[in-house]
């Protein structure tokens, strides 16, 4: 029982090692880090690898975003500003001239985006593409309330 216990070990560290190992060149890698194919909609589906019970989506087209998030409210509120990606690294500031909290690393795969914010205890948040609703755009349309923090 011990060897199974020792062997299971040596093979979830040889599997970490390697997938920990491997770039992200999804989206031809060099400055872009992975993020060719960002301007798209998104749906957050997980934080942290946990499903969220808050709704965010992020619309990313051509170095501006929008976003219109469900989390700290009973309505959407919609936020905008502008994006860039440096050295593989997402940054990005809201209109009203404050930055997000943190840049992401990270990449697009297929049809999801992962993004791994650059602070101490990194957090890495999933999306999926989507089609924004026509209803949440339009709850959101013109509302940002002031106490309400963005999601980024």
């Amino acid at each position: 029982m011990k060897i199974f216990k020792m062997l299971a070990l040596a093979a979830v560290m040889v599997l970490s090692v390697v997938a920990c190992s491997k770039e992200n060149t999804q989206g031809g890698g060099g400055t872009t880090g992975g993020f060719d194919g960002i301007e798209n909609e998104w749906k957050l589906v997980s934080v942290g690898g946990v499903a969220n019970d808050f709704t965010v989506y992020i619309k990313f087209d051509g170095g501006v975003f929008t976003m219109y998030q469900q989390v700290y409210s009973l309505d959407y509120v919609a936020y905008s500003g502008q994006y860039s990606i440096d050295g593989g690294v997402l940054s990005g500031s809201y209109f009203d001239g404050n930055d997000w909290k943190t840049s992401y690393k990270g990449g697009v795969s297929g049809t999801t985006l992962t993004l791994t914010s650059q602070e101490e205890n990194a957090i890495t948040s999933v999306y999926e593409v989507c089609t924004i609703p026509e209803e949440v755009k339009a709850e959101a349309d013109g509302t940002r309330a002031l106490d309400v923090v963005p999601f980024l």
